[in-house]
């Protein structure tokens, strides 16, 4: 199975981090850039982010805001890609409908006093296969986790995926919801 990338795991980073696994580090510092609301998004984002989440049952997901606030690719090089992405935190939307405002509200997702969620790249290495690894920081309701993201170019296309560990954001509690939230992100790289 090819690797993901994860440029675009910001939002889905939102939704998973326990700090029991090896996959995500936490730093509980509180940023003010996450949880200030003036920023501006698009109609449309420049891709899509997918994430899946299970309470008892598996229910599908996506972030309909977000945007890069910056990213750079020195010469087509995705080892030295650094890219910030925004996360609009109150435009999650889930399938089966219903599930919106509960995870929009202040024990999950926290919407109102944390309105953006970001995820910061700074490098990626790559792989035998031709896809890249890479450690992103995601900021989601004003704490800071690394998460282990992958991804590949295919064509004009970047792919990835990255699993988020909730609790490590304190999003939820532990009452049948799965701490592992795995994310899938596709977007064409600004130019």
């Amino acid at each position: 199975m090819k690797k993901y990338l994860i440029l675009l795991l910001l939002p889905l980073a939102i939704w998973a981090c326990n700090p029991k696994s090896s996959t995500s580090t936490s730093t509980s510092t509180p940023s003010p850039t996450a949880s200030s609301s003036n920023v501006t998004f698009d109609a449309t984002p420049p891709g899509e982010i997918k994430w899946t989440g299970t309470a008892g049952r598996s229910f599908t997901g996506t972030f309909d805001r977000w945007k890069f606030n910056s990213f750079e690719l020195p010469d087509g090089d995705y080892t030295k890609v650094k890219a910030e992405i925004a996360v609009d935190i109150a435009s999650v939307n889930v399938n089966p409908d219903g599930l919106e405002n509960h995870l929009r509200a202040d024990d999950y997702l926290d919407a109102k006093g944390h309105p953006i969620a970001t995820i910061k790249l700074n490098g990626a290495t790559k792989e035998d296969d031709g896809s890249y690894t890479s450690q992103a920081t995601v900021e989601l309701k004003g704490i800071k986790n690394d998460v282990e993201i992958y991804f590949f170019v295919d064509g004009d296309i970047v792919k990835g995926l990255a699993t988020l560990l909730r609790q490590n954001h304190e999003v939820g509690d532990d009452k049948g919801v799965k701490n592992e939230v795995p994310i899938t992100f596709s977007f064409n790289p600004p130019k």
